[in-house]
């Protein structure tokens, strides 16, 4: 019995969820309406419905409502067939009292289940006499000589001025018009964001104008793009003003004006340049008692760390996966370096990306996934490791410890002992113990009887040979672990091949057509570079000093031209028309000729 009890109750949570999913019950409403102004409130739903109940409308006045229509579609989609309905009611209402008035979800029944709409937030606001004079000038004089800075203007709106290094800024691109008879927009230059590395916000914003209350007055905007703006360098960055053309719609003679003007679309377009004003960011640096493991993340984070076996056996492989989470300059950190034990052979990690650039900044994850193969048998620690980043709304750092783990790691099949070649490339896992031999087929020289190994020159030079390659490799050991220790040394060295690393996934990307991450990976590239090159952390580095710094290492002013070229294009490939690849083939040679010539002049 309880079972059946139980069962009914799963039907008819599954049943009610899915009818909810199913329903779609919409209210839409402006959000600012001027006092006095009349209005429509509409709500729609997908489904026939009655008894609509609207929540009490204070401070308006219903005029007409609820006016009813219907609106149905088929489609046919791979040879099947799918209907939607529509079914909306509308109320022309008027705002009567100043203020700012939310109202709760209506209501309306569908199949005997009461079914809610969106909440409404609207704002009343009082016309200012200016306005209304602007208004009643229209039919004495040329609208043309209502059109002033002060009420049709541009302006790069950020959500804050003062920020710390690493911390985004929101850029909003707005136009302003106290009328809605701005029908195009031409010629738009946006700021050369110079020294901020860039990322669009995905706007699901409706692409049109809206009214909005600017100052206890109303005005019609228009969001041309968010942005958000990473700064590559400490002090002061300007942004550039933004530059636009508007297209405004006006009555050709308004003295003039008769009847069938309206009729016969008596206008005419004029065109109005707008200039917006230079915004000042400060940009603070981070304070000086960072952490040895602060890398240059900022923002808030979480991290996670995990392995996917701990007890294996020789030669098999052991994933390692990093997720680090949150909000902040999630491009820009760098994997955890681990103290793996000396018998792993560890590959260069996998770093898999998951953001979004919304208006809070850019969320996410990072993971990065290491490869671990373990050649010897025996029982290891991975060490904890630590991950700093810097809280700019605490103003403090914050270090998350990853877990240590312990791995047994076993003797392979036939107890055969392995060994790690640490010459060889990383780019496959090789078996390295066998126990088959082919058969030796090739001719050899049998050893004649009566002849005496001993006390000839290849008796010594058995001995010889195998002490000079012993002294020689202990010396060639030394030097090496010499150098290793030396890590500015061991970055310089690396330096051009990690940047040649990049540019192997930027080819990819090429290849693929995938013109975001292609330039991404130029731009990492060349970072990459620089701060291996000359042991700077990149939070340090900027466009500014990377100049002053090829100069005095000796590097061609054509050279320091050409890489600084490339910088350019690829910050502003975001924002340019969509480029061809053959640009794009042109711009990765170019890369990798720059990057030679430096690797040959630097000193």
């Amino acid at each position: 019995m309880k079972r059946l009890f139980f069962l009914i109750l799963t039907c008819l949570f599954i049943s009610t969820s899915a009818f909810a999913d199913n329903t779609k019950f919409t209210a839409t409403a402006p959000k600012v309406v001027a006092l006095g102004e009349q209005f429509r409130i509409s709500y729609s739903i997908n489904e026939k419905g009655s008894n609509l109940k609207l929540p009490a409308l204070k401070g308006f006045q219903i005029l007409m409502g609820p006016s009813t229509s219907t609106s149905m579609s088929t489609q046919y989609i791979n040879g099947k067939r799918t209907s939607s309905s529509s079914y909306t009611y509308t109320y022309v209402l008027l705002g009567e009292t100043e203020g700012k008035y939310s109202f709760a979800p209506a209501e309306i029944t569908i199949d005997g289940k009461v079914v809610k709409s969106n909440s409404l937030t609207i704002e009343i606001v009082r016309q200012s006499t200016k306005n209304q004079q602007q208004g009643t000038q229209g039919s004495t004089s040329t609208q043309s000589q209502n059109i002033t800075q002060d009420n049709l203007y541009v302006k790069v709106n950020v959500d804050r001025k003062s920020v710390y290094m690493g911390e985004p800024v929101k850029a909003t691109l707005k136009i302003y018009s106290k009328t809605s008879n701005v029908v195009n927009i031409e010629q738009v230059k946006e700021p050369s964001y110079q020294g901020f590395l860039t990322q669009n916000i995905d706007r699901k914003a409706p692409n049109a104008f809206q009214a909005e209350n600017v100052n206890g007055e109303i005005f019609y905007t228009y969001t041309l793009k968010e942005v958000l703006l990473f700064p590559q360098h400490e002090g002061e960055i300007i942004i550039d003003p933004l530059e636009l053309n508007c297209i405004v719609q006006l009555t050709a003679q308004a003295r003039s004006r008769g009847f069938f003007d309206d009729f016969f679309n008596n206008y005419k377009n004029v065109r109005v340049p707008r200039k917006s004003k230079a915004v000042k960011i400060k940009v603070k640096p981070v304070p000086s008692n960072s952490p040895k493991s602060f890398d240059g993340a900022v923002g808030q984070f979480k991290i996670s760390t995990t392995i996917n076996q701990d007890s294996v056996k020789v030669d098999d492989a052991i994933t390692l996966k990093v997720k680090i989470s949150g909000n902040g300059n999630m491009k820009l950190i760098n994997p955890l370096e681990f103290d793996f034990p000396a018998d792993f052979e560890v590959y260069d990690p996998k770093t898999n990306q998951n953001l979004k650039n919304s208006a809070k900044g850019m969320t996410g994850s990072t993971t990065f996934e290491y490869l671990i193969i373990p050649r010897h048998a025996g029982d290891f620690t991975i060490p904890a490791n630590e991950f700093t980043y810097f809280d700019p709304k605490a103003k403090r750092y914050r270090t998350k410890l990853s877990p240590e783990f312990k791995i047994h790691v076993a003797k392979g099949e036939g107890g055969v002992a392995n060994t790690t070649i640490s010459s060889f490339t990383k780019e496959d896992v090789k078996f390295i113990g066998k126990d088959i031999r082919f058969i030796k087929t090739n001719n050899f020289e049998p050893i004649h009887k009566g002849e005496i190994f001993f006390g000839t020159l290849n008796f010594y030079l058995a001995y010889i040979l195998p002490f000079i390659i012993f002294v020689l490799a202990f010396i060639f050991n030394r030097k090496r672990i010499k150098e290793n220790a030396d890590v500015a040394k061991v970055k310089n060295k690396r330096a051009n091949r990690v940047a040649m690393k990049r540019l192997k996934n930027a080819s990819i990307s090429l290849k693929a057509n995938k013109k975001e991450e292609f330039y991404d990976e130029i731009l990492k590239a060349l970072w990459d570079y620089i701060s291996d090159k000359f042991n700077m952390p990149k939070s340090n580095l900027s466009k500014d000093n990377i100049n002053g710094i090829l100069k005095e290492k000796g590097a061609q002013e054509e050279t320091i031209t050409d890489f600084m070229a490339i910088l350019d294009t690829c910050e502003f490939a975001g924002y340019a028309p969509s480029s061809g690849s053959s640009e794009m083939d042109s711009l990765y040679q170019k890369t990798i000729e720059t990057i030679t010539k430096l690797e040959k002049n630097i000193k």
